[in-house]
């Protein structure tokens, strides 16, 4: 990137540019996907709330196998949506070779379950063990190891996991987890009863404040649905950022997290899909769409900045138009009949249209993430 700035001033230093039909914008950030879901696109159905999706999800998984090929033609389709970066989220690190060869940017969370401390250990170490036989990452992508949520991992192991460098964390994403939580009953605490887990502890008020003080820049906390106002005043005093998954959060328990009040609060946020088992598509110009028809009174552009916040996976550099930078740059071609008489609200037509319709991008240029020293 040479210089950003009004075509006048650009054009008289480099001379004419080429005109496009099209806006203009940076790459965007997917921070929240299950790439190694893609298989069971349409296959687990919703509207139960969490704790019975998991069940569905459990039992899809175990009878459909995983599949390259759904990986990556996953992979495909965050290039046509225009992401450069991404937070995904795996069990397996199949994602990896595919996020590469595409020079996508971001972080794998390589993600571990296990409520008692022997089986957190367990699941430790093959996870472990499936790191050292992973592929080689690409330049830009890095791995970390990653806790579940607070209802599926050992709490102590959970704390250490997020003390020791960026992690992402489902959160709040349904009220059954504050009830297990503050009381140890409800959902969760019978599937962990049904595996014959029978010393359930009262964690506290709520599962941002079990972790909260443990939070910090560098945490994603995914889909935070079921939010109070001390809730929102922790998550915003740690620094953590909010991924906010709606079209997921809709289709799994019909809520959405309370954008405005978020915004007021002043939560740090990005956007996500959630995996293609819970959500139609890994755009997410969509999902922002989404938030656009929920809560019409936020502006277009405000909503557009969720997209762009590389920072929270890893990836500083997309969503960014700088100079002496290598971001990726989207066209979103417009139709001249779409132009019409009336001033040309760029952002509201990118949510309005584009997004909603989920049509493909045109690159202009792609991120090429820099080779690791």
């Amino acid at each position: 990137m040479l210089a950003v700035g009004p075509a006048a001033e650009v054009e008289a230093r480099f001379g004419p540019g080429e005109r496009l039909d099209a806006v203009l914008l940076p790459a965007l950030v997917n921070a929240h996907t299950h790439l190694e879901l893609s298989h069971l696109h349409g296959r687990v159905p919703g509207g139960d709330g969490l704790p019975s999706w998991i069940q569905l999800l459990v039992a899809a998984r175990a009878a459909e196998p995983e599949s390259d090929i759904a990986v990556e033609d996953g992979v495909a389709a965050l290039t046509r949506f225009g992401v450069a970066a991404v937070g995904d989220v795996s069990n397996g690190l199949g994602s990896i070779p595919w996020l590469s060869r595409a020079g996508v940017a971001g972080t794998v969370y390589q993600e571990v379950f296990g409520f008692t401390g022997p089986r957190i250990e367990r699941a430790l170490a093959q996870a472990r063990l499936l790191a050292e036989r992973a592929p080689p990452l690409g330049p830009g992508l890095r791995r970390v190891l990653t806790p579940h949520a607070v209802y599926s991992t050992h709490l102590p192991r959970l704390v250490e996991l997020l003390a020791a460098g960026p992690a992402s964390l489902h959160l709040a994403e349904d009220p059954a987890e504050r009830r297990f939580c503050s009381e140890a009953t409800g959902p969760f605490a019978g599937l962990h009863r049904s595996l014959g887990v029978t010393d359930l502890p009262r964690l506290g008020r709520s599962p941002v404040e079990v972790v909260a003080r443990h939070l910090r820049p560098g945490t994603l906390v995914v889909h935070v649905v079921d939010l109070d106002d001390e809730d929102r005043a922790l998550l915003a005093r740690s620094g953590a950022t909010a991924v906010l998954c709606p079209r997921s959060n809709l289709h799994i328990g019909g809520r959405l997290a309370d954008l405005p009040k978020l915004l007021e609060a002043g939560v740090p946020l990005a956007v996500g899909t959630d995996s293609l088992a819970s959500a139609p598509s890994l755009s997410p110009l969509a999902e922002l769409a989404t938030l656009s028809r929920a809560w019409p009174e936020v502006s277009p552009l405000a909503l557009l900045q969720l997209a762009w916040n590389g920072a929270a996976v890893g990836a500083p550099a997309v969503g960014r138009l700088e100079p002496g930078r290598a971001p990726g740059v989207l066209a979103a071609p417009i139709e001249r009949e779409e132009l019409g008489d009336a001033p040309f609200d760029p952002c509201r037509w990118l949510l309005d249209v584009f997004g909603r319709e989920e049509l493909p991008f045109t690159w202009l240029a792609r991120h090429r993430p820099e080779p690791s020293a």
